[in-house]
C-alpha cells in the first residue's frame, strides 16, 4: 500500500538504490511459542515446522520485504521496543542523506497478543484492569489510568530524496526534519519521573531540525496511559520547550489504538502526516479527570482545528530508551 501511495515502482530507481529499515520486538515470537508449545507436549521436538527457526530473528520482518518486492539494497533492522518506529525512520532517513539510497522503506511492525506475552505482560502489571468497560481502559494522561492496552499492528512509509521526490512528482506527506534518542539507563520498569533525559532528545531534535519550541505546533505523543511513564512525557515537554510546552496541543493516539509496542512510533508518524494534510489534531480520548501532574493540553476526547506545520513525535521504551522525531510541512507546499 505505501509503494502504491508512492507510485514508487522498483525497476525505476533500481531495487539496489532501495534500502529497508523495518523493526519490531517480537517478530514471529508468537508463532515460535505456540509451536514450540505443542511439540514441548507432545514430547516430539522432531516434529517442529522447518520455518520455525526463521521466525523469530528480529531481521525477519525487512527479509520478507526485500524478497517479496525484490529489493536489493541495504535491509536493517532495528529494535528498540517503543521506540522502534521512529528509529527506523531516523535510520532510513540517514541512508538516504548521506547518498546510499534514492528512496527507502521505513516501517515497524508487533504482534504481541498471544498467551505468553499477554502473561508476561500482566506480571509485570503493566496492563490495565479495566475490564468492565475496555473502551475507556485506554486513558493517557487521565488521573484514573492504571496501565496500557496491548495491540498490535504493522505501518510502512516511504522515504526519498527530496529532489528524487519532486521530479517524479510524487505526493509529499512531510519531510523529516530533526531526530535525537537517548537512554534513562535507570531500570528495565524504571522512568525519569522528572523528565529530564527525556527532554534532552526532545530538544535535540527541535535544534537538529532547525526549529525553536515556538515553531513546533502539535506533538504526537508517547502516552502510554501507564501512570509513571505519562509523568515522565509531560516533565519532559517542560524542561524541553519551556513556556510554549503549555501552549502546543499533545496528542496521545494510543487512548484508540492501545500500545502496539514497535508499531507505535510509525503509527504516530502517519498520524502527525495526516494532521499536517488535514490542520487537525486528533484527540485523546477517555480523559474524564484532569490529572494535575499532567497539566500540558492533551487535546481531551474531541479532535480540535489547528495550524499546524511542524509535529513533534517522541517514544519512550522498557529498559529507558528514548527517541524524539520532528517532520513538517514541505516549504511552499
Amino acid at each position: 500500500m505505501a509503494l502504491d501511495d508512492a507510485k514508487l515502482s522498483i525497476g525505476s530507481p533500481p531495487g539496489a538504490e532501495i534500502s529497508i529499515c523495518h523493526g519490531n520486538s517480537g517478530s514471529g515470537v508468537g508463532d515460535i511459542a505456540d509451536e514450540a508449545a505443542q511439540t514441548l507436549y507432545g514430547h516430539s521436538w522432531n516434529e517442529m515446522k522447518p520455518w520455525a527457526a526463521l521466525e523469530y530473528p528480529s531481521h525477519a520482518a525487512s527479509s520478507y520485504v526485500a524478497i517479496e518486492f525484490g529489493i536489493t539494497g541495504r535491509a536493517l533492522s532495528v529494535s528498540s521496543n517503543c521506540c522502534t518506529g521512529i528509529d527506523a525512520i531516523n535510520t532510513a532517513a540517514s541512508y538516504i542523506a548521506t547518498g546510499k539510497a534514492k528512496a527507502a522503506i521505513a516501517g515497524a511492525c508487533d504482534t504481541p497478543i498471544f498467551p505468553l506475552s499477554f502473561a508476561g505482560f500482566c506480571a509485570l502489571g503493566a496492563l490495565s484492569t479495566r475490564a468492565d468497560d475496555p473502551r475507556k481502559a485506554s486513558r493517557p494522561y487521565d488521573l484514573m489510568r492504571d496501565g496500557i492496552v496491548l495491540s498490535e499492528g504493522a505501518g510502512t512509509i516511504i522515504l526519498e530524496a527530496l529532489e528524487f521526490a519532486l521530479d517524479r512528482g510524487t505526493h509529499i506527506y512531510a519531510e523529516v526534519l530533526g531526530h535525537a534518542a537517548a537512554s534513562e539507563a535507570m531500570g528495565m520498569r524504571k522512568g525519569d519521573l522528572e523528565g529530564a533525559i527525556m527532554a534532552d532528545p526532545l530538544a535535540a531534535a527541535v535544534s537538529d531540525a532547525g526549529l525553536t519550541p515556538a515553531d513546533i505546533d502539535h506533538i504526537n505523543a508517547h502516552g502510554s496511559s501507564l501512570p509513571d511513564y505519562d509523568i515522565c512525557d509531560t516533565n519532559g515537554f517542560k524542561k524541553a520547550l519551556g513556556q510554549h510546552a503549555y501552549s502546543i496541543p499533545i496528542t496521545s493516539i494510543k487512548s484508540m489504538i492501545g500500545q502496539p509496542i514497535s508499531a507505535a512510533g510509525i503509527f504516530q508518524t502517519v498520524s502527525g502526516c495526516q494532521s499536517i494534510a488535514t490542520q487537525v489534531v486528533p484527540p485523546t480520548i477517555n480523559q474524564d479527570v484532569r490529572d494535575p501532574r499532567c497539566d500540558l493540553d492533551y487535546v481531551p476526547n474531541v479532535a480540535r482545528s489547528a495550524r499546524i506545520r511542524n509535529v513533534l513525535l517522541n517514544g519512550h521504551s522498557s529498559g529507558g530508551s528514548v527517541a524524539a522525531l520532528v517532520i513538517g510541512r514541505l516549504t511552499g507546499a
